[in-house]
């Protein structure tokens, strides 16, 4: 007996990242939107609840980020279902994915092998590309948040259901804003990561970012930007040979490599022209000879990781930032219990407590729209019945849905991992 379409929440409810939604058809079959993780504070992997392979009809990866694909792997050791995506999500998740098999290996259910196995299984789409499967009607949408990314419109038991996965609403140096004019959803999946945090406007935090960069600069400085390897660390490149800085600017870590494969894939950026003249004009870290001259002369230096967890921006950080004439500039969110958000609370080195002597500031670059833009992307989506909010902390999604309601006259929904909404 059908019971009809419903929602399952198995990561992501009333949490940032681990994105992890079914949604389940008439037949007992779903079809799975993200599978990723999140790492506790000894850094090994957190996975979402679990589902059953030969259950899925398809899962769904909206984008690289390993919040959003690092789990998919483990559904593919036996069963092999569909795997959906665009080309340069798979490219770009292929990496991150070998990648995080090298530092946390001992505490995945998978290995490379596993991970070219569910790659193998992959059929690729593009914004409004759309496919039937099972019970289900798929249609792709440009979400804004970063290159290759999408939101996603499951079409199922007569109702329309629309997973915006992250999503920004602004235009950045890499993408244009989303828009949903002209689409129609009964039930609205929306991220809510900065439910009750307006941003700044971004050319204002472009300009204050590059005042500041010159100020050390010009000073004979050298500025460290530790930013995330997919979309922040090429968002800083693209802003700085858009002005033709003219000072060296080196990129470490696998930022170049991510660059080179947005290049591959260039329909997926706003303007790929200037991410083409920011590799050409900027020089990649080979070596620790490199990262040594870097260090030597007045410029920029980004490098991974952003919240300063790992990669090389640690060890530059240790060489920089005693020194005053240096600057430390954090342009990702950094987590509660991450080394990032140590040195912003407290002023100093993850390693033996030593106080940051360079200058030290966050800049707002986020790739996700605030609580104003959910509720003006909500207002754009015909006839929507029911909000449920995920990728977000209760107490602000709990001042958000209020807020909804009372805008927009709808039901919101918060759900916690596990629990199960009818369509």
């Amino acid at each position: 007996m059908s019971e009809g379409a419903r929602i399952e929440v198995l990561g992501s409810g009333r949490e940032v990242g681990r994105a992890a939604i079914a949604v389940w058809g008439p037949s007992g079959k779903a079809v799975l939107l993200d599978y990723g993780v999140n790492f506790d504070e000894e850094d090994r992997p957190v996975f979402p609840g679990h589902i059953r392979p030969r259950d899925l009809e398809a899962v769904v990866l909206t984008h690289s980020h390993l919040d959003h694909v690092g789990a998919a792997p483990m559904l593919y050791a036996s069963v092999r279902p569909k795997l959906v995506a665009t080309p340069l999500t798979l490219d770009v998740s292929r990496l991150l994915l070998l990648d995080m098999i090298k530092l946390n290996g001992p505490y995945l259910p998978f290995d490379e092998q596993v991970v070219d196995m569910m790659l193998e299984a992959a059929e690729t789409v593009t914004y409004s590309d759309s496919i039937d499967i099972g019970d289900f009607h798929l249609g792709f949408v440009y979400n804004g948040h970063i290159p290759g990314s999408f939101g996603v419109l499951v079409e199922v038991d007569g109702k329309r259901i629309l997973y915006t996965s992250d999503m920004n609403t602004i235009e950045t140096k890499l993408m244009g804003p989303a828009s949903f004019n002209g689409l129609s959803a009964d039930v609205v999946i929306v991220e809510s990561t900065y439910s009750t945090y307006t941003h700044p406007n971004r050319r204002d935090t472009e300009e204050r970012f590059y005042k500041s960069v010159r100020e050390v600069v010009e000073s004979g400085g050298v500025v460290l930007v530790p930013a995330f390897s997919v979309s922040r660390s090429q968002e800083i490149m693209a802003l700085l040979a858009e002005r033709d800085f003219e000072y060296p600017v080196w990129v470490d870590g696998m930022s170049r490599k991510v660059a080179e494969l947005y290049l591959e894939h260039s329909r997926c950026l706003r303007e790929p022209a200037l991410l083409k003249r920011a590799i050409s004009m900027q020089n990649l870290v080979r070596g620790w000879g490199d990262r040594r001259r870097a260090m030597k002369e007045a410029g920029v230096i980004i490098s991974s990781a952003g919240t300063l967890k790992g990669g090389p921006s640690l060890y530059y950080l240790k060489k920089l930032g005693g020194d005053p004439s240096n600057a430390v500039f954090l342009v990702s969110f950094q987590p509660p219990g991450t080394p990032g958000r140590r040195l912003v609370e407290e002023g100093v080195f993850e390693d033996g407590g030593e106080p940051l002597k360079a200058r030290l500031e966050w800049f707002d670059f986020s790739s996700h729209t605030d609580g104003r833009g959910v509720i003006e992307a909500l207002k754009q989506i015909k006839g929507v019945e029911k909000v449920v909010l995920v990728h977000g902390e209760y107490e602000g999604q709990e001042l958000l849905a209020s807020k909804i309601r009372e805008k927009l006259g709808v039901e919101v929904y918060i759900p916690e991992n596990g629990e199960s909404i009818p369509v």
